[in-house]
């Protein structure tokens, strides 16, 4: 494990110090001060606008809604023309990353961010910890499809150290009802404040939990932080019973148009000094159009999101003026059950770095099969195809899997495939 725990310990000292440490101590300060004062707040989104020099009239406090005849910006614009949006390169730009990401819709998107946003993304996701009562320094896990460990393990632990960050990393591709003891026996030893983790994965710890009359011993949990997948109320309460702390939802994208995040309360707040965000009426649901405050690199102006909430009217208790929403909608994915009790959600990141794909989809036909359905933009020769499976089985392992190639997926009613299609449950 000793590789595993290097390769982790090495990624956070780069992280901390080219990012963390001017996320907390240069851009944090600026976001507490926007939480409760109107006046901080509208002077912060004026700033971020005419640094990007856009033309924006609101205070922060509200999230207005726009009409479908609006100037729109779609996923499949950028794909297709990233050269369209790309913004000058600047003395505040000159250090860009280029990220490529497959979404959940099956669809890889490649674009460019500059460090600063990336330092910003940054003081938004600190702001949310130090929401849950987190302090710079207290131990975490990580349960979030990181490759923490072999595939199959010899000894039994799926789990390693990252100790720059003083994160516990676990996989969350070998949650068994069979070693699920495990886990939380090594999370009490290791008593993070912070457990960060899919919806899928700590649920399927409470659930367990839960049915053995457990409860979790830990004794400096703050909360458990969820993001990437829908959460829902059956999930809140399974972790509530067991681990007797609250859940902290938060949601974004790797677009970075728009940010909410959960307070001690429980209640979503639209972080508005994250991003512009308005919301569009699409087949009588809210859609969340986004406009970025942070990326100097490309220009993301209305740009759709596909994910919809449910608006909240007044304010919250703890005082925050960003607006409400009640709930995040738009996410719902076919978690896949394997027969030996694993359960997987996400599998986007296996296509992150395949060049040559254009579209994908994992098909599940039950018992452990999967196909990979690919489109490909380029030809796929048969190296391309065995570096597709040993992706997949490096986060699935014990399964069985192939690649077909076609020419394009189907789509049902509404023009859209879907990335997951769990063909056992049909």
């Amino acid at each position: 494990m000793w590789k595993y725990s290097l390769k982790y310990s090495w990624r956070s000292l780069v992280r901390e110090l080219a990012r963390n440490i001017w996320a907390r101590l240069l851009v944090y300060p600026r976001l507490a001060a926007n939480e409760r004062s109107p006046e901080a707040l509208a002077a912060y989104i004026g700033r971020r606008t005419a640094k990007l020099r856009m033309s924006a009239q609101t205070d922060g406090l509200a999230l207005p809604v726009i009409g479908p005849d609006a100037n729109l910006m779609s996923k499949h614009d950028l794909r297709s023309a990233p050269a369209r949006f790309a913004r000058p390169v600047k003395p505040g730009s000159l250090i860009r990353s280029r990220t490529r990401t497959s979404g959940t819709s099956g669809s890889p998107l490649t674009f460019k961010q500059s460090i600063g946003c990336i330092v910003r993304e940054e003081a938004f996701l600190y702001r949310q910890l130090r929401w849950m009562g987190y302090r710079h320094g207290q131990r975490r896990a990580w349960i979030r499809g990181e490759m923490v460990c072999p595939p199959f393990p010899a000894d039994g632990v799926y789990w390693c150290r990252d100790y720059v960050g003083k994160m516990l990393m676990m996989s969350s591709y070998h949650m068994t009802s069979a070693t699920i003891p495990r886990y939380v026996a090594a999370l009490e030893e290791f008593d993070p404040a912070v457990i960060h983790a899919y919806p899928s994965s700590i649920a399927a710890l409470a659930l367990w939990m839960k049915a053995n009359g457990r409860r979790y011993r830990g004794r400096e949990l703050l909360g458990v932080m969820t993001s990437s997948e829908t959460l829902d109320e059956a999930t809140r309460e399974a972790v509530l019973q067991a681990f007797g702390v609250r859940v902290f939802d938060w949601y974004g994208q790797a677009e970075r148009v728009a940010a909410i995040g959960t307070c001690e309360h429980g209640n979503y707040h639209v972080l508005t000094d994250y991003s512009l965000v308005e919301l569009m009426t699409v087949d009588g649901e809210l859609e969340i159009v986004g406009t970025s405050l942070n990326n100097r690199a490309v220009a993301l102006a209305r740009y759709r999101t596909g994910d919809t909430v449910q608006p909240a009217e007044g304010r919250c208790p703890c005082g925050r003026l960003f607006p409400l929403v009640k709930s995040i909608t738009g996410r719902r994915k076919n978690a896949i059950r394997l027969p030996d009790g694993r359960q997987i959600s996400l599998f986007d990141h296996i296509f992150r770095y395949a060049e040559k794909v254009m579209e994908s989809q994992v098909v599940y036909r039950g018992g452990g099969e999967f196909v990979l359905k690919v489109v490909p933009a380029a030809p796929l020769h048969e190296a391309d195809k065995e570096d597709l499976l040993q992706r997949f089985l490096r986060c699935v392992p014990g399964v069985r899997v192939s690649v077909e190639v076609v020419e394009m997926i189907a789509r049902g009613p509404n023009g859209k495939f879907q990335f997951v299609a769990n063909l056992s449950v049909e």
